[in-house]
């Protein structure tokens, strides 16, 4: 069976999520630098239909997990660069694609102007939604109110604090049902424990080149030439970024880095979740997870409410 088999035989997922990565330096103006640089790419993705909200990551620290003895999960401080991840999520692949074919002029204007702090990426793999269980985040009085309504199910207090641990699993070939099986399991368990607020497993079904900043030499010519109706192409398909062995990204949210510190470890320790996890998650994998942990610089949740039945 050929990669483009596999990929014809993804099941359909309420979400599909692009990841766009860049490696840049940790620059204290940062936040204000992405804010200015973006504004105009944020309007028009959400002007792309299929668009369903969005999440900008920036990395904080490593899960010191798998001997990994160096590692701190808050290392602001001393990486002189981080990882910031600009998570997007649509009904489709289809509708990603759009989004760069459509605009991504205005793509590279924004790119250009991080430049002088990018060390490496752009790449911007796509993934499908295996498995969720993560609440809208709302106030203290929204959630009070939805609790009097009965409507408190699908939605967590917003502490401000929130941080996600992402881990990146690769996984054995013929072993990826037992993987999602076992890490579905173990995050439901480690639901039980304090501060956690919810998690998302993705699968990766392929790679955007042009998300990943990167056109055939044609289209750039003719660009150069005249931008005003050319418009760039991309090298490849998104299914020709299919991977084997599998990748997974597994999104684990918590209510505060405390509670991550507190509350991760406990895969490994706790002897329900460690037979789970060991056996089926980590006995699948073809080497240790490579874990992070980052925070929000900003979000919007309409992904949730999809994710959770709330809205289409």
């Amino acid at each position: 069976m050929d990669i483009k088999q596999l990929f014809d035989q993804e099941p359909d997922s309420p979400l599909y999520i692009a990841v766009n990565r860049v490696r840049v330096k940790n620059d204290p103006n940062l936040m204000r630098m992405m804010k200015q640089a973006s504004s105009k790419m944020c309007l028009a993705t959400a002007l792309t239909p299929g668009f369903k909200g969005f999440d900008l990551m920036k990395q904080l620290g490593v899960c010191p997990m798998g001997t990994r003895w160096d590692a701190a999960t808050d290392m602001g401080s001393a990486l002189s660069h981080i990882w910031i991840d600009q998570i997007t999520y649509w009904d489709s692949w289809e509708a990603h694609e759009n989004f760069h074919e459509t605009f991504e002029d205005i793509v590279v204007e924004t790119c250009a102007r991080c430049g002088d702090v990018l060390l490496e990426g752009p790449e911007e793999p796509i993934y499908r939604v295996v498995a969720s269980n993560l609440p809208t985040l709302v106030s203290l009085n929204q959630w009070m109110q939805k609790q009097a309504a009965g409507e408190s199910k699908h939605y967590f207090i917003d502490s401000g604090k929130t941080v996600t641990v992402m881990a990146r699993h690769k996984v054995r070939s013929g072993k990826e049902a037992e993987f999602e099986k076992s890490e579905i399991a173990t995050m439901e368990m480690l639901r039980e424990t304090n501060g956690m607020v919810g998690y998302q497993i993705l699968k990766r079904i392929g790679l955007s080149t042009l998300g990943s900043g990167h056109a055939t030499v044609a289209s750039l010519m003719e660009d150069m030439k005249d931008s005003s109706g050319s418009k760039l192409k991309r090298t490849a398909e998104v299914w020709e970024g299919y991977t084997l062995p599998a990748e997974y990204l597994v999104m684990v949210e918590w209510e505060s880095l405390s509670a991550a510190e507190g509350g991760m470890p406990h895969v490994n320790v706790k002897p329900d979740l460690l037979f789970t996890h060991g056996t089926g998650v980590l006995d699948n994998c073809l080497h240790l997870p490579s874990v992070q942990i980052a925070d929000s610089m900003f979000r919007e949740q309409t992904y949730r409410d999809i994710l959770n039945g709330n809205k289409k």
